[in-house]
């Protein structure tokens, strides 16, 4: 089945959404990978819009991303990033392989 031109739009909002927010943090792909439990790939498919993408890994890349899920569907990349979720630790993201 096909995408809807409106489906196909709001993919690329969000993906370029979450790659606005994901750069302003200094985060990689391979970093917000671990921290989202998605792969690099399908990250990367999210980013420009080409996979449909389901609620609940858009929840973990917020969560990721330190935002609330309404905020990936803002549009307007050049408000600041709201961080809602406290720092774990010492000031950054532990990125360290468990």
């Amino acid at each position: 089945m096909a995408q809807s031109a409106d489906t196909l739009a709001w993919a690329k909002k969000i993906g370029s959404s979450i790659r606005s927010r994901r750069k302003r943090l200094g985060l990689s792909l391979e970093d917000l990978s671990r921290l989202s439990g998605s792969t690099v790939p399908t990250l990367s498919h999210i980013e420009r819009g080409t996979r449909d993408v389901k609620l609940s890994t858009l929840v973990s890349i917020s969560q990721a991303l330190r935002t609330e899920l309404p905020d990936l569907f803002q549009t307007d990349t050049l408000s600041p990033v709201k961080a809602v979720f406290p720092d774990p630790g010492q000031g950054g993201y532990d990125l360290e392989d468990d």
